[in-house]
């Protein structure tokens, strides 16, 4: 039970990391001068949108592609003749 809470929170820190880094790199470096030494930890500001698109497309066919497969084996097992 110990092991699933910490498993939990490293989960959160990482979820809250990753969040306070995109909102930091979408919603606060477009204001900031190109010549700021910050800009070094953020990639190009045109892959804040290609990046989430590439992995939520990769993430919608695992989806589809998992319930296509259930839907299948169902539907082979259901029918009757």
């Amino acid at each position: 039970m110990a092991t699933d809470k910490a498993v939990g929170a490293i989960g959160c820190f990482i979820t809250l990391g990753i969040f306070v880094y995109y909102s930091t790199w979408t919603l606060i470096m477009p204001f900031v001068d190109e010549g700021h030494p910050l800009h070094q930890y953020f990639p190009s500001w045109k892959y804040a949108v290609k990046i989430p698109l590439i992995i939520a497309i990769f993430l919608f066919t695992i989806v589809f592609t998992f319930l296509s497969l259930i839907m299948i084996k169902t539907n082979r097992t259901t029918r009757i003749y």
